[in-house]
Formats: structure tokens, C-alpha cells, sequence
């Protein structure tokens, strides 16, 4: 049986968040209610729209069961929305799930929607977002622990809620900042199952190979005749003498190993979202960086962010990325008066989401 991700979320979670939602940012409860009555079916229609390709799930399974969505935040609600550091990370968690889900290029737009919609600030409505995106994928990792699902299993949990969700009295408004003319037109983008995506390749191939196997059977036992006729010459017909054994084959030296190849500056380091640990990836490219170019170079470290979610939390981060940046070069060698840190960068404009969480490195002027 499929569970009714709406009907669970709307039940507890939406309830409790309403009023501590309310007096956080001022705005009445009436309002908040029916801000988050409209938010949360379209954020779950673009998670339908994510999953329904088997790359899209693949993303969408990484994103709810990341170590930044906790469900036990479903029951602490108040807590978190009280304002200090737990705030301030639900903040930018949500600001990062939204980006990842529909875009950076879009959520402006649904913060907009939204606030004429459900007659709050557009302040207000940016903030909700941010607010409701983790505690529902909160709630619905906590059915993929539970059920113990995969990528697939996910997907098709939530593209079983398609008939559900066809229910929900959505605004024009919301979709049509998604690129999308009503809700109904957005449920129709999407399969029944994501094993549905994959169905017509297959029923192409299946057909095509009968006619070949029927014509086939005619011919057997003429070439199985053939065959019988060839063995039987191969038989009878003089043995030629065995060839004389082939000389040794000349050995030749290896090949002198490539050179490796030069690191083009700048280079990126890379990090998950709301974290400042270097994985494999970017230590790579650091002892690239020191081991070919120069442990004696002078070199510019820039972190980047964007501006959505916290600035400030925003801006602490990309410090704090390019300084472990600084301190893994200044581990493999490089003396710490040949680093310079700049200012953090702000992106704005179209750009891929991993683009505003990573550190070039670069030569110094």
C-alpha cells in the first residue's frame, strides 16, 4: 500500500509548524496555513518530477538521505524553529534542497507566487520555503529507513502519489513559475512508476527478432548438410606437414611512461552541501596542484557561495572552505606567506548548483 506522503505531512508536521512558523516571522496563521498548503504539494510534485528519470532518482535518493536531513527534527519543531544556529542551518538547508530541486534560477520565482498567493511578505514566503523543504524530506527519509528503499523504491513511492496529489487545490501561480501552465499539467510530465520510463525501449527490441527465428527453422537442415559434407571432406583429404616452430619473438623495452600531464590553473575543490571537510576528490587536486606545479608558487584562494538562504551563514562557509583549502596545501608543503586568502565570491545568474560550493586556486598576482 502506498502511503499518503500529503495526508502524513498535513496530519503532524504542518500542524505543529504553523504557529512556531507564524511567530517567527510575523505573519498570521491563516496566512502561513494557507502558504504551506499550497508549498508542500508542489515541492512534492517536483520531487515526482526528479525522480521519474533514473539519473533524477538517483540525485533525489542523495539528497533526502544526506547527513544533513535529520527526521528527528519532526519532533522538535518549535525547537528548531526558535530562532539561533538551529535556525540558521534549517535555513540553509532548505535553501540548498529547493536549488537542487527546481533550480536556482527558479525559486525566486516560487517565493514571489507564493506570497501573492497566500497574501504574505515575499520575505516571509522565502523563509517558509526553506523552512518546509527539510522537515518534509525529513519526514520521507524517514519512510525510506523504515521500508528500507533505494533510489527506484523512492521514486516509485513518490510517483505513486500522483493520483493523490492530482487532488490538491494548487495555484496556477506556483507552477507557472516552474515552468509549467497548472498543476495537472505538471502530474501529466510524469510516469506511473519509474520502471514505466524505461518499458517502450524494451517493447521495440522484443518483436523485431521473431520473423528472423522463423525464417531460420526453414534452413536448418540444409546447413546442418553443409556442415556434415565440409567435416567429412576435412576428414578424407590429405594432412598438409606440421610448420616448422616459429622463432621467438623479439623483445622490446617498454616505452618510457608518459609524462604527467600539467594542472591548469585554476583548479576546484569541491565540497558537499553545508560541509567544509575536503574529500578525495578535492585532496587530489590539491597534491596536483603542489606536486606538479610548484610547492614554491604563489597562489590566490577564493571561496565561492550564492546568495540564497543565509548571506551570512553563506559567507562563514566559504571562508571556512578556503581555509581548509589553505591548511591541506600548507600540509603538503606550500609555506603559508605564499597563500593568499581572498574575499569570498558571490555567483549569481544561471550555474550549476556545486558551482557556489567550491575554492579555486589559482596563481597570485
Amino acid at each position: 500500500m502506498v502511503s499518503n506522503i500529503l495526508e502524513l505531512f498535513s496530519g503532524g508536521p504542518s500542524q505543529s509548524m504553523v504557529g512556531a512558523v507564524s511567530k517567527m516571522l510575523g505573519e498570521s496563521e491563516g496566512g502561513v496555513q494557507s502558504a504551506v498548503g499550497s508549498l508542500i504539494p508542489t515541492l512534492l510534485g517536483g520531487m515526482m518530477q526528479k525522480s521519474s528519470t533514473t539519473q533524477g532518482a538517483g540525485d533525489l535518493f542523495k539528497m533526502v538521505t544526506g547527513a544533513n536531513i535529520d527526521p528527528g527534527m519532526l519532533s522538535n519543531i518549535a525547537g528548531i524553529l526558535g530562532g539561533g544556529a538551529p535556525t540558521d542551518k534549517l535555513l540553509s538547508t532548505g535553501a540548498s534542497l529547493v536549488s537542487g530541486l527546481f533550480g536556482g534560477d527558479k525559486v525566486s520565482g516560487l517565493a514571489s507566487a507564493l506570497s501573492s498567493v497566500a497574501g504574505i511578505k515575499a520575505g516571509s514566503a522565502s523563509s517558509l520555503i526553506s523552512i518546509a523543504a527539510p522537515f518534509l524530506f525529513g519526514m520521507i527519509k524517514k519512510l525510506v529507513s523504515e521500508r528500507g528503499l533505494d533510489a527506484t523504491g523512492l521514486a516509485n513511492l513518490l510517483l505513486g502519489q500522483k493520483a493523490t496529489l492530482a487532488k490538491a487545490n494548487v495555484d496556477p501561480r506556483l507552477t507557472s513559475a516552474l515552468g509549467f501552465s497548472s498543476f495537472s499539467n505538471m502530474l501529466d510530465r510524469v510516469p506511473a512508476s519509474l520502471a514505466a520510463v524505461a518499458a517502450p525501449a524494451v517493447a521495440k527490441v522484443v518483436p523485431a527478432a521473431a520473423p528472423a527465428s522463423s525464417g531460420l527453422m526453414k534452413w536448418l537442415p540444409w546447413l546442418a548438410a553443409l556442415i556434415g559434407a565440409y567435416l567429412l571432406w576435412q576428414w578424407l583429404s590429405p594432412k598438409a606437414p606440421a610448420p616448422a616452430p616459429a622463432a621467438p619473438p623479439t623483445v622490446s623495452a617498454p616505452a618510457p611512461a608518459p609524462a604527467p600531464a600539467a594542472v591548469a590553473l585554476p583548479a576546484s575543490v569541491y565540497f558537499e552541501l553545508d560541509k567544509f571537510d575536503i574529500g578525495a576528490e578535492g585532496s587530489k587536486t590539491i597534491a596536483d596542484v603542489v606536486g606538479l606545479v610548484s610547492k614554491d608558487g604563489k597562489y590566490a584562494v577564493t571561496g565561492y557561495t550564492d546568495k540564497t538562504g543565509d548571506p551570512a551563514h553563506n559567507e562563514e562557509l566559504a571562508k571556512n572552505r578556503a581555509k581548509a583549502v589553505k591548511e591541506a596545501m600548507m600540509a603538503a608543503g606550500v609555506a603559508e606567506a605564499n597563500i593568499t586568502m581572498q574575499p569570498p565570491e558571490y555567483l549569481t545568474g544561471s550555474y550549476e548548483d556545486r558551482a557556489a560550493r567550491r575554492v579555486d586556486i589559482n596563481k597570485a598576482n
